[in-house]
């Protein structure tokens, strides 16, 4: 064992035998932010009026009223007024009652002359009995006191799908109906039935029609201005096409411009000025970065984005609308739109021809899932949560602050002597079961709370596994520091004033102190390696909005030799923490003294499950974390949802047979679809041969293929990367094979062939 973490056991072990006073932390000075403070917080408009899930808010002008749509069915009436004081919402209607097997509502939209003929639109989701589900966009009608009447639906589209129904319906100042389509597939491979650039598809497409007539065998009408009306095998409802999921749409109150919010892949997410006719590129380009170059291109030429960000500031944009509002000037005539998993949201302004500024205007921490307009043209918005409350922006008040965050490791007072780690007086080191693989490098920790405040922790039910919930106390801050053979790299900081903020500070060659990197993060090498100090909004990803948990501060990571025990006998934790460790047992992946079920679950927990966990965001359905059985972790027989890579028809998990497994892929390449998706750059070798086995165990007498020098298929290639990994091969033999798949006709041949393409 190591010297110093026998000294830290024998110290701890000690320390409970004889029973510890709680020093308090009084030497924090982690306040605040870095950063120049935002122009605007949010607020809740009526705190005591809350949603469960809500997908969309829709204005109806006529009746000056404001109307949230539930994803699960209701419909709540509120005032267009922000002023008024509304004791509840109204819940008009629950169209579980009107529309069988309905999965989720995605978008409202009122007839332009609601009052006189009392038509509404949906667009929604139903559950079906084959895989995937459909979508449909209805018309129903509703009487004077707003009682939606019985048989009153009636469907004008409906379709199947696999993933991205895009989500919004609006009347444009045509008084034409706006549908935005996504390419109705899963997330990867990208676009795999080729429909962004396809006319004859209705994927990936905004569509036009006219719900005021019908044309022969169709239960609306096509515009007769539409682009694409007399092309042959076009389909004459589209407007624009080339779209990946266009999530949320609106038009500029003058120009009647079409803007949208098209959500990107792996690098970007997009802002449009959609055109009569418009490409925009969906899935020959990611916004401005190439995808399936090789396929044909629409008619008209790729029109690029109006504005783009990339994925180091969020990952999923959320369309908004142009402000038209006095009550903040600085937003009048903005553009206002926002990032589902980072919560950030921007500005934007168009002089008509280009974009004349794009800042940074809020960083809610809120999981934006759709904004919208009161009756004033203020911006509004709700995020996809249980329990949340209308909000809306309002200016900052520590706007005009000035900047105290410590820019030294000394300057933050979690350590006492920074030089040779000694923590502050409060600031407890704590160890961990089952370290994420960080390239081999090795990493120490503390925590640290205000006085001597500590965790209270509560625990739900959600599908089926234990869903932990922390009260933490303000201003807590967890400390990592990461070093190779001795020298410190760089110590990150979690910072909690109501969400986790991260930052990285770099050690000085010297070793003496650290200083805070940048907000964009750093690319530098360390020790002749190449080296990345992640940016605070890539801190995010993990342990912000959606994902807002510490993870190696964690009760299955924490419980060994007596620490649990010490940090509730602190105060530091509470009984309910110190129980959930049997719940969700971890131990040291290379402890072969534990079962490989053990160990590769334990691996699978650190690397995978802060994102592959329930509440994990959007798409990641499997669970990996701990505490779930095997048999529940939607991975054992389950298919993908970001594609096969080669396995076609394969499952997450083959039982017995890795080669058929899509996880054995995901963990094993190098190369695109490598998970997990930030983080390590190299590949954990241990890791991925204990994943190898795990499967292998789960049902020994499965047939494998045979490993060959000439694979002819990812599966028998998968076989034979394995006899690589695990020294089988002679080195001449080895250098064959890794040459023959880098070469190989088959690109997932090669992609997963690429961890060896440098050695």
């Amino acid at each position: 064992m190591h010297f110093k973490r026998f000294v830290l056991l024998f110290s701890v072990l000690l320390l409970v035998a004889r029973g510890e006073d709680r020093e308090g932390w009084t030497d924090s000075r982690i306040q605040g932010s870095p950063e120049v403070p935002s122009p605007y917080v949010a607020e809740s408009v009526w705190p005591h009026i809350t949603f469960n899930q809500p997908l969309d808010i829709t204005l109806l002008e006529s009746e000056g009223a404001l109307f949230v749509t539930e994803r699960f069915g209701k419909i709540w009436q509120l005032p267009g007024d922000m002023d008024d004081r509304p004791e509840a919402a109204r819940l008009i209607v629950d169209m579980q009652s009107h529309i069988s097997n309905l999965n989720r509502l995605l978008g409202l939209a009122f007839h332009p002359e609601f009052e006189r003929n009392r038509k509404f639109y949906l667009y929604y989701a139903l559950n079906t009995r084959s895989p995937g589900f459909g979508l449909a966009l209805s018309e129903f009608e509703m009487d004077s006191s707003w009682t939606v009447l019985p048989g009153s639906g009636r469907t004008l589209l409906d379709f199947p799908a696999a993933g991205h129904s895009g989500g919004d319906v609006q009347f444009g100042p045509d008084g034409m109906l706006y549908v935005p389509i996504g390419d109705l597939t899963p997330p990867s491979p990208p676009d795999p039935n080729l429909s962004g650039q396809d006319l004859s598809q209705i994927a990936s497409k905004i569509l036009r029609i006219d719900v005021d007539g019908r044309d022969p065998e169709l239960p609306y009408r096509i515009p007769k201005d539409n682009p694409f009306l007399g092309v042959e095998g076009a389909r004459p409802e589209i407007w624009a096409y080339g779209f990946r999921n266009p999530w949320k749409i609106s038009f500029h109150p003058r120009t009647g411009d079409l803007w949208v919010g098209d959500v990107g892949w792996e690098l970007w997410e997009m802002v449009y000025r959609v055109e009569k006719g418009g490409n925009y590129g969906w899935s020959v380009m990611e916004g401005p970065m190439p995808t399936n170059a090789y396929q044909k291109i629409g008619p008209n030429p790729i029109v690029p984005p109006t504005t783009a960000y990339d994925h180091s500031q969020g990952a999923s944009i959320t369309g908004g609308y142009f402000v038209t509002s006095d009550r903040l000037p600085g937003l009048q005539d903005s553009y206002v739109y926002g990032d589902y998993v980072t919560g950030k949201v921007w500005s934007l302004n168009w002089d008509g021809e280009t974009v004349t500024s794009n800042r940074e205007i809020a960083d809610t921490r809120q999981a934006i899932v759709t904004f919208g307009q009161d009756a004033a043209g203020d911006i509004l918005f709700l995020e996809l949560a249980p329990n949340v409350s209308l909000q809306r922006f309002v200016a900052n008040s520590d706007r005009g602050r000035s900047d105290s965050f410590p820019k030294r490791l000394s300057e933050t007072g979690i350590f006492s002597d920074v030089s040779n780690q000694s923590p502050s007086r409060g600031v407890y080191g704590f160890e961990i079961n089952t370290p994420m693989w960080q390239d081999g490098n090795e990493s120490d920790y503390w925590v640290a709370m205000p006085g001597k405040s500590g965790l209270s922790t509560n625990v739900e039910d959600r599908r089926g596994s234990p869903h932990m919930n922390y009260v933490k106390p303000k201003d807590m801050v967890l400390a990592k520091t990461i070093q190779k053979d001795g020298y410190r790299i760089e110590t990150q900081v979690l910072h909690f004033d109501g969400y986790w903020k991260g930052y990285s500070y770099q050690w000085d060659e010297n070793q003496i102190d650290a200083r805070l990197v940048g907000k964009e993060g750093l690319d530098t090498e360390v020790l002749g390696e190449p080296y990345r100090f992640s940016s605070r909004d890539e801190c995010i990803r993990c342990h912000g909005s959606n994902f807002n948990r510490p993870l190696a501060f964690f009760p299955g990571q924490m419980n060994r030799e007596g620490q649990l025990q010490r940090f509730k006998n602190l105060g530091i934790v509470d009984e309910v923490f110190v129980e959930m460790a049997k719940a969700q047992p971890l131990v040291d992946p290379s402890n072969a003294s534990e079962s490989i079920e053990l160990r590769a679950r334990s691996w699978l927990h650190s690397n995978c499950a802060h994102c592959h966990k329930v509440s994990g965001g959007s798409g990641l359905t499997a669970q990996m974390n701990a505490a779930v059985p095997t048999d529940k972790l939607e991975l054992v027989g389950f298919p993908p949802n970001r594609g096969y890579f080669g396995l076609e028809g394969a499952s997450q998990i083959d039982p017995g047979n890795p080669y058929r497994s899509i996880l054995y892929y995901r963990v094993a390449t190098k190369g695109a679809g490598h998970m997990p998706m930030i983080g390590a750059k190299t590949l954990d070798q241990e890791g991925v041969q204990l994943v190898h086995d795990w499967i292998r165990s789960l049902n020994p007498e499965s047939q494998i293929p045979e490993s060959t020098l000439a694979p002819q298929s990812v599966e028998e290639a998968l076989a034979l990367y394995h006899e690589i990994q695990s020294g089988a091969l002679s080195p001449e033999d080895q250098k064959r094979a890794i040459a023959a798949c880098l070469s190989h006709s088959d690109p997932f041949v090669v992609n997963l062939f690429s961890a060896f393409s440098k050695e």
